[in-house]
């Protein structure tokens, strides 16, 4: 008896250690949300409840991201990391996120991004990367997106976009490109009948 008690008190001891939340961050445990934002942190809390769904990481001052920085997350289906002065990202960074599906990158410090980086997300729908200095985005970004309806890159530094790019992406709905560098040349002709033939088809964009 006396063995079955102290088994309990300790399991009760233990169950704010597994089912607690990580420190200067609020918890909603009907939602599986955590909020970390505006918090001066410098990474990513090491202890997210694993069933987390939202992750509110921005206004901090992460600058990095290692390989796989969100493993303890593998359920994760919303993570922003607004305003948080990202310079790169690394190779794999997001690396077992199946079942995100908004990610929002903006206002950050960005300058280009690496092929394939978000090949990891096949359910991602939402990508926000406006408001960096991203100069050149590659022609892939991961596997063809069948389920990206919405893609921001306003307010960057980018002269062309490959159409490639955009083809991967059959079911995009709105597509943000304004305030760039665009540069007048083939490449940009090239972009502006795809985005004729996109309105065309029901699509919603801004002026480039």
């Amino acid at each position: 008896m006396e063995g079955e008690l102290f088994l309990l008190s300790s399991m009760i001891f233990l169950l704010p250690v597994v089912c607690g939340c990580p420190e200067r961050c609020r918890c909603h445990s009907p939602s599986n949300s955590v909020d970390c934002s505006r918090q001066g942190l410098a990474e990513i809390p090491s202890d997210l409840p694993p069933q987390t769904l939202t992750l509110h990481l921005q206004d901090n001052q992460i600058h990095q991201l290692p390989t796989s920085a969100f493993k303890s997350v593998p359920q994760l289906t919303t993570l922003n990391l607004y305003n948080n002065s990202l310079s790169n990202l690394a190779p794999g960074v997001f690396h077992g996120l199946q079942h995100l599906r908004v990610l929002n990158l903006t206002q950050n410090s960005l300058h280009s991004l690496e092929s394939r980086l978000f090949h990891s997300l096949p359910q991602l729908r939402e990508l926000d990367l406006s408001s960096n200095n991203i100069s050149h985005l590659p022609a892939s970004l991961g596997e063809p997106w069948e389920n990206l309806t919405v893609l921001a890159i306003q307010q960057n530094q980018l002269r062309q976009l490959d159409r490639a790019l955009l083809e991967s992406m059959p079911r995009m709905k709105h597509l943000f490109l304004k305030d760039n560098l665009w540069k007048c040349n083939c490449h940009l002709l090239s972009l502006k009948l795809w985005l004729e033939t996109f309105v065309y088809k029901g699509g919603i964009t801004d002026s480039v």
